[in-house]
């Protein structure tokens, strides 16, 4: 699938990691869950800059 972005199109990348559904309540008698990552790949940068500052 094809995507665009203010006219610079560009592919998804597909991310394969495992997640389990994990209920964490009821609302108006409907059960409540959410969707948690098992193992979440690290996202962080090295040598990022914002704006002319290092960002940690």
């Amino acid at each position: 699938m094809s995507l665009r972005y203010r006219g610079a199109e560009y592919e998804p990348s597909q991310s394969n990691f495992e997640v389990i559904e994990e209920v964490i309540g009821r609302y108006r008698g409907a059960v409540v869950t959410r969707r948690v990552a098992k193992q979440v790949p690290n996202q962080h940068v090295d040598g990022l800059k914002y704006r002319g500052a290092s960002v940690r």
